[in-house]
């Protein structure tokens, strides 16, 4: 059975979306801005809460649950766009036009776009969806100065759209993998975002330093070592791998888990025993 999501492709399943973190309804869309949010993973994290001026978002405790919008009261800010460390909420637009809406989403890569270019938009999967055209750009200073962009496209892919082409980057050289259409990913795309880890720098540890395993490569660029603890990262380098060398994943060492698997508080472990125990 073909299995999708998270874990599977590097990027949230609209299932695991609307189950994570649900969805705002047809009529609430065609009102207005409104913020949705596609943070499917039990972290430790919680900035967007404390950013809503409205009190639209709920995390509560524990921390690891996952975010929900009230999307009645929600009135399309950004600032809990900009306040997600992990890029996980956007802004959508239904009512930009008869024929567009709007997408805003974080955007970390220099230079940026001027209002008014034209832009190729892009999937979750970082996948050309289609032609956009920049119609805003937010400097948020109060986190860190992280630029939101707005990008009106063609209504029917407001679903779709998540992200644009980074403009004027400097394309690395492709590899042989990359030459055959095999490479899932792009050198500069983020597989491990807690240590800011790129597709490029697992295939140079596989290339350069003979990384064969997960735990090789986590030992070289540290990917897999950040809060989440690989939850999500250790199933894309080992894709990464198994395009690298050949092999299928199945034939591939995993990774050493060691508990906790997940991040636990003080207390969980103490289970209420005295300090001297």
């Amino acid at each position: 059975m073909e299995r999708h999501g998270l874990v599977y492709d590097g990027f949230p399943s609209f299932e695991e979306i609307r189950e994570a973190n649900g969805r705002p309804s047809a009529e609430r869309l065609a009102k207005g801005p409104v913020a949705v949010c596609e943070c499917v993973q039990q972290i430790p994290c919680n900035p967007c809460e404390g950013s809503c001026m409205k009190g639209c978002i709920h995390v509560g405790k524990p921390i690891t649950n996952t975010p929900r919008i009230d999307f009645d009261r929600c009135v399309g800010c950004g600032l809990c766009a900009a306040a997600c460390s992990g890029l996980a909420i956007f802004i959508i637009n239904m009512a930009y036009s008869e024929t567009e809406a709007t997408v805003t989403f974080p955007f970390e890569y220099l230079p940026l776009p001027e209002v008014g270019s034209r832009v190729q938009a892009l999937s979750r999967a970082g996948e050309y969806v289609c032609m956009g055209e920049v119609v805003r750009i937010q400097d948020i200073p109060k986190n860190d100065h992280t630029v939101l962009v707005t990008v009106a496209v063609p209504g029917e892919f407001a679903d779709d759209v998540r992200t644009m082409k980074r403009a004027g980057a400097p394309l690395l050289p492709a590899s042989p993998r990359a030459a055959e259409g095999k490479e899932s990913l792009p050198d500069d795309v983020l597989v491990c975002r807690c240590e800011e880890v790129t597709a490029g720098e697992i295939r140079r540890a596989v290339r350069r330093y003979g990384a064969g395993t997960v735990t090789e490569v986590k030992r070289r660029v540290r990917a897999g070592m950040g809060l989440c603890q690989g939850r999500s990262c250790s199933k894309l380098t080992m894709k990464i791998l198994a395009e690298e060398t050949g092999k299928r994943p199945d034939e591939l060492e995993p990774t050493t888990s060691r508990p906790p698997i997940r991040p636990v508080t003080f207390g969980e472990l103490a289970k209420g025993g005295r300090m001297d125990e």
